[in-house]
């Protein structure tokens, strides 16, 4: 071996070691995560996903299906209550709480797009149910694609209009923000404003809302989906200003912020540059100043076939729910909602499965 040779290989070995890549990776383990929970993991909801917390953090919303019913759950009890069960409807894609205890829902409201493709997911629009559960929900007139974003303690939303997946290459992906005006029993978004499309991307991108950045919401959270591989961005409403906080170029799609606003929790998968994500996703940390500095959360994606998604951070900063997905099926996925101790986080304990 020449010392060229071995420089050559010395240098290979140390890019492996600072990137955390090598020849030869590890064999994923066999069987689910769900039967191997580290101590500060656990299962609460056998069946459900896309947790959102109640501002007291005491209770969680979630559904039973990609496009299906609403339920709470009460975490102290373990007692589940129907939300969406006293009317009829074409399913739910999300379930967000309003500042006022109230529900902002997600979902089709067309027969014709429930029996398209993906029972209408892709047709959704934005709906309002009051939380005394004392009438049916009311169509707000915006479609809303996958989530909206709900202020903590204003009336401010925000949605996104897309023509995802019907046009990708000339489709519309915009993003709107609106204040939720009441009238009795009835309710209306004022205000409305749209403040981001994807020609901020040279039209690479499609977006997603996800959420107004504490204390003072006066920045909105989104995903620019197939921008470097999809990105975590925050949008300054009274600047316009753009900020790239996750800087991966891998898969990377913004989820739960934390109540203090100096991180998020975010989707992860670092090798899939498609901006659609293949599966084997994990949740990170990641710093929101712009660094792109992260910390891995869980460990799911080291089981064949299974990852983790939808961290929801609870209003006291104590908790994560978040989703089991399982790999090649539908986007957003999940089999079940967990709870994750942040109190974990920064420990010297490898948060691998026992």
């Amino acid at each position: 071996m020449t010392r060229g040779s071995a420089r050559a290989i010395a240098a290979s070995v140390a890019a492996a070691a600072l990137f955390g890549c090598s020849a030869e990776k590890p064999a994923p383990h066999s069987g689910s995560p769900a039967d191997a929970l580290p101590p500060h993991i656990t299962r609460v909801v056998e069946k459900g996903l896309r947790p959102d917390w109640s501002a007291d953090g005491k209770r969680l919303l979630f559904l039973d299906d990609l496009v299906g019913n609403v339920f709470e759950i009460d975490l102290a009890t373990r007692a589940v209550r129907p939300i969406t069960a006293h009317f009829a409807h074409h399913g739910f894609t999300r379930a967000r709480y309003i500042a006022n205890g109230d529900f902002l829902l997600c979902g089709p409201g067309d027969p014709a797009a429930h029996d398209a493709a993906e029972r209408g997911r892709w047709k959704s629009e934005l709906w309002w149910l009051r939380r005394d559960l004392s009438l049916p929900a009311q169509p707000l007139g915006e479609p809303c694609f996958e989530g909206p974003a709900v202020a903590r303690h204003s009336a401010q939303i925000a949605w996104t209009v897309s023509d995802y997946p019907d046009r990708v290459v000339f489709g519309h992906s915009e993003i709107w923000t609106g204040r939720l005006v009441y009238k009795g029993d009835r309710i209306r978004i004022d205000s409305k404003r749209k403040v981001l499309d994807r020609s901020a991307f040279y039209y690479l991108a499609f977006l997603e809302t996800q959420d107004f950045r504490p204390p003072e919401e006066r920045e909105l959270l989104f995903t620019a989906y197939a921008w470097r591989g999809g990105e975590a961005m925050g949008l300054d409403l009274e600047t316009g200003a753009l900020h790239n906080y996750s800087r991966s170029w891998g898969y990377d799609e913004i989820e739960g912020v934390f109540p203090d606003g100096a991180s998020a929790a975010v989707e992860r998968e670092p090798d899939n540059y498609s901006g659609v994500p293949r599966g084997a996703i994990d949740i990170w940390r990641t710093v929101l100043d712009g660094s792109g500095r992260s910390e891995r959360l869980t460990y799911f994606s080291d089981f064949a076939g299974y990852g983790a998604n939808n961290p929801a951070i609870s209003p006291d900063g104590r908790w994560m729910a978040f989703g089991l997905r399982e790999a090649g099926g539908a986007q957003g996925n999940g089999a079940g909602i967990f709870l994750f101790d942040l109190r974990y986080v920064g420990n010297d304990r490898k948060g691998g499965p026992r």
